[in-house]
């Protein structure tokens, strides 16, 4: 594969005027890039907020029986009204 790399004048001409450029490029390449870290991979799936995380411990944990209609209510309304007070400003 070819590809046109930008370089300053003098380096150009100094790596024009070796006996094997290509080879030379090439290799200088490849050191560069084995020294470079390797990008690392992105989780597959997000991360669930920790909103989300508790909600689904809740949700699988044991059954709160009859305090659960009560609990989902002052969870939904403490998310509604929750803040920080710099975020009233």
């Amino acid at each position: 594969m070819k590809i046109t790399i930008t370089l300053p004048d003098d380096i150009a001409e100094r790596a024009r005027q070796l006996p094997d450029s290509d080879e030379f490029v090439t290799r200088a390449v490849e050191e560069a890039l084995a020294k470079e870290p390797q990008p690392s991979t992105p989780p597959s799936e997000p991360q669930p907020s920790k909103w989300a995380q508790i909600v689904k411990r809740i949700e699988s944990g044991p059954s709160l029986g009859s305090y659960a209609k009560k609990f989902n209510a002052d969870r939904r309304e403490f998310r509604r009204n929750f803040g920080f007070p710099h975020d009233e400003r």
